[in-house]
């Protein structure tokens, strides 16, 4: 694909909305449909065989495959969703382009991913019949949430010898991150009127004193171990809720726990280690419940002379003159790939930074050289 091609596919995804909606119903510019639609019809006109993959009704995920000269699979992934586009400090879907530079919700997390990814197979299928291996590139739904695209696509038997996962990481390759394990803690009282709180018992005050606990256990250190690119496990409370009205005693208050992992760190056990430690610390009765996970990724962590790292190192010095291994601190669906037995690393276009920020932008550069090692990595079969 040409440059100016190229860079106009991805400003043409970011202007489609694919905001993930959560467990909430799909509004206006909300689920991935639109968008995985519009990728299944480039790559079907581009001759490459694709489907459609129902993650959640309204939730679909995009599988590509070309043929090569191997049943075996090297996979390609890079989701469809994004974060809400409110707040930004730019309209988030104009898809805004300024000489190098690209503005917009999901332009480097994780369209250009998406895009460079789309390119080089749309290069490597004009010639199937050179390729060493067959390959396999995923445009998935609800990454940013409960991964249902890629957990279903491998509940369905989706496997390969080796993936790599497409995120902004600025052309480093990252061999190691972090895990996560989210799960809700919800406090119980009496609910009465707030005329006579005495009467009643206050869920909300309950659970203030849950969260001091919490923040306590965070800044004394999430465990004792340290990885050497990773630092230590952390622990964060980002939602709270309580009550229905403000005169009535709430009878119930709930926050959600974000509990990172190091890699090799087991999600149910360091839950485990929250619930103990707030028994121990709280020596009062607050009617606490603590939830099972909502959501467990697996860290990753990758030796440095894997085959599919030396052979991804390569392909990256080759295109940009050199190759930085790194860690990052995120959970990608790499985690998830490696639980089930896949190989994976995490490599694409667009600085680490700009995810999730209000000013979102892409250095069209790294687009194109993305793409370019994307497809020297399919051409070679990752080997």
């Amino acid at each position: 694909m040409e440059r100016d091609e190229l860079r106009k596919l991805v400003a043409e995804m970011v202007r489609i909305p694919s905001v993930n909606p959560l467990d909430g119903p799909i509004g206006e510019g909300q689920g991935e449909r639109e968008l995985a639609s519009f990728v299944q019809s480039r790559l079907r006109e581009a001759g490459i065989d694709c489907e459609l993959h129902d993650a959640a009704e309204g939730r679909p995920s995009v599988v590509a495959r070309v043929p090569g000269g191997s049943e075996e699979a090297v996979w390609f992934d890079a989701h469809l969703d994004t974060v809400s586009g409110d707040g930004m400090a730019f309209e988030p879907f104009a898809g805004r382009v300024e000489g190098d530079a690209l503005y917009g919700r999901g332009a480097a997390d994780d369209k250009a991913s998406l895009a460079a990814m789309m390119a080089a197979l749309m290069a490597v299928a004009k010639d199937a019949s050179s390729l060493p291996a067959t390959v396999v590139m995923t445009a998935t739904a609800d990454e940013e949430h409960r991964m249902q695209g890629l957990l279903s696509l491998l509940k369905s038997g989706l496997t390969a010898r080796g993936a790599v996962v497409g995120e902004p990481t600025g052309l480093e390759i990252i061999i190691a991150h972090k895990g996560v394990a989210r799960f809700k803690v919800a406090t119980k009282g009496k609910a009465v009127h707030s005329s006579r709180p005495e009467d009643g018992v206050n869920a909300i005050y309950r659970m203030s004193k849950v969260v001091q606990a919490l923040e306590a256990y965070a800044k004394g250190g999430v465990g004792r171990d340290s990885h050497p690119m990773l630092g230590r496990a952390t622990l964060s409370v980002g939602v709270i809720r309580g009550g229905k009205h403000v005169n009535v005693v709430p009878d119930r208050c709930e926050i959600e726990v974000d509990r990172r992992l190091l890699p090799g760190e087991e999600g149910r056990k360091a839950l485990g280690d929250v619930r103990t430690y707030l028994n121990s610390a709280l020596q009062e009765e607050l009617g606490l419940e603590v939830g099972s996970p909502d959501l467990v990724v697996p860290g990753l962590s990758l030796a440095s002379d894997h085959p599919l790292v030396q052979c991804v190192s390569a392909a990256v010095k080759e295109v940009t003159g050199q190759a930085v291994l790194s860690g990052m601190h995120g959970t990608t669906h790499a985690g998830q790939l490696v639980a089930a037995g896949i190989p994976a690393l995490v490599f694409g276009p667009g600085a680490m930074g700009q995810a999730h920020t209000a000013t979102e932008e892409l250095d069209l550069n790294q687009l194109e050289q993305a793409a370019a090692v994307y497809e020297s990595l399919m051409q070679s079969g990752c080997r």
